[in-house]
């Protein structure tokens, strides 16, 4: 197997825009219901519903996932489950992920979406110009 590094190009911070306004890449259906959501283990990259209106938590990483980032999905997904009520799913979204994180996520019940390319997404202005 090809063991070498893959990361998106830009920062977490861009890819969080792109898929913020274009969700499908990660599923059909999705719809991002808040960013850097804080719950009391950390920030939640994407909080969505998907199609059939359940919470999902979207866990991002620019490069490949290992145990630490199954890890961290884990954790927030619990955080959410404990302050919602129904089914609530987790997605690691990556360009890739070790095996062993793998089998970790999905004997977890969490999923991986393999998430290689993003829209350009023009940079937000932090401070209007003046013409």
């Amino acid at each position: 197997g090809d063991e070498a590094l893959f990361l998106l190009q830009g920062s977490e911070a861009q890819m969080q825009a792109a898929l913020a306004r274009t969700p499908e890449l990660i599923e059909p259906g999705l719809t991002v219901l808040n960013r850097e959501l804080l719950v009391g283990v950390g920030g939640i990259d994407l909080y969505a519903r998907d199609s059939q209106g359940r919470f999902v938590v979207v866990e991002l990483k620019r490069g490949k996932a290992g145990h630490e980032a199954v890890h961290q999905l884990a954790r927030y997904v619990q955080a959410v489950r404990e302050q919602v009520p129904g089914p609530v799913r987790g997605v690691l979204a990556a360009p890739d992920i070790t095996v062993p994180a793998l089998k970790v996520a999905q004997a977890s019940g969490l999923e991986y979406v393999k998430v290689e390319a993003l829209p350009q997404v023009p940079e937000e202005a932090l401070q209007p110009t003046l013409f």
